[in-house]
């Protein structure tokens, strides 16, 4: 019994002793540095003329006031010629960042040059203990060129960011075509129901969910940007003109529902003419 006591005594005696190795190792880390916050810098070029800047930058600085006039510093660095800026603390994930409206950033032209200068806001950023910044910048779904820096850049050393340069060309001719995939796709799901026979009802249905495709994986909705860059349309028409062409993706589903229709009857004849309804009917 003396022995087995020995033992325990021993292993109560090695186990404290790692316990405390542990905690001396534990209290060491305590006293290193915790690594500095990483500063975002989100610039979003919007296809109306404005824009918006987001500042993510908590960690380091006082107040979401102070987050607010840096952010206001970065519109005003950005885009020198705006009419009016609008500051505000925003939560994205549970973190706070600041966000500023910027009215008439640009004016929408056939082209439009944009000179993003964000070099003396990183210089604050940096004074303010932030080792790591990043920038990214945002444009409208039109044809544009980048001419100096990069749209998307991770700053950890002492050199500051370039000037983004870019020129923007919208194309107003992409609207129209995207324009004409819902009309084609209503064309098509009316030749569907209102044909009297499979042979050309089904095609037309599966031509009006083709045309759907072709309109998500074309990005039909984003090519009213380039009537707003242009300045065609601006307001509520932009928007309404913006969300046209996806009209074709909600023609699709009367066409899919004639096709699963279709699946479930395949096995009667396809060119049997099907008579009138002789009451009332949605499509007589």
């Amino acid at each position: 019994m003396r022995a087995m006591d020995g033992v325990s005594a021993r292993r109560i005696l090695a186990g404290s002793l790692v316990l405390l190795a542990l905690l001396g190792l534990a209290s060491c880390g305590a006293d290193v540095e915790k690594p500095s916050p990483v500063a975002r810098v989100r610039i979003a070029v919007l296809a109306d003329g404005s824009a918006e800047v987001d500042l993510f930058a908590a960690g380091k600085l006082k107040s979401d006031a102070e987050v607010r006039a840096l952010a206001g510093r970065v519109a005003e660095q950005a885009f020198p010629e705006a009419s009016g800026t609008r500051a505000s603390t925003e939560t994205s994930r549970g973190q706070p960042f600041a966000r500023v409206v910027v009215t008439r950033a640009y004016r929408p032209a056939r082209t439009v040059s944009l000179n993003l200068d964000t070099a003396e806001v990183w210089r604050q950023l940096r004074a303010r203990g932030f080792t790591e910044v990043t920038f990214k910048v945002l444009l409208p779904s039109v044809p544009a060129t980048v001419t100096s820096g990069r749209l998307s850049s991770r700053l950890r050393d002492d050199r500051p960011p370039q000037p983004v340069r870019v020129v923007m060309k919208p194309e107003p001719a992409r609207w129209t075509a995207a324009i004409t995939l819902p009309v084609a796709g209503a064309l098509f799901v009316t030749l569907a129901f209102f044909a009297r026979r499979r042979p050309l009802a089904l095609p037309a249905a599966l031509a009006a969910v083709v045309t759907a495709i072709i309109a998500v994986t074309k990005s039909a909705g984003a090519q009213g940007d380039n009537l707003g860059v242009a300045g065609v349309l601006e307001g509520r028409p932009l928007e309404v003109a913006t969300i046209a062409p996806l009209a074709a993706v909600a023609l699709a589903l009367p066409a899919l529902m004639l096709l699963a229709t279709a699946a479930l009857r395949w096995h009667e004849p396809a060119n049997r003419i099907e008579p009138r309804p002789t009451g009332t009917g949605v499509f007589w």
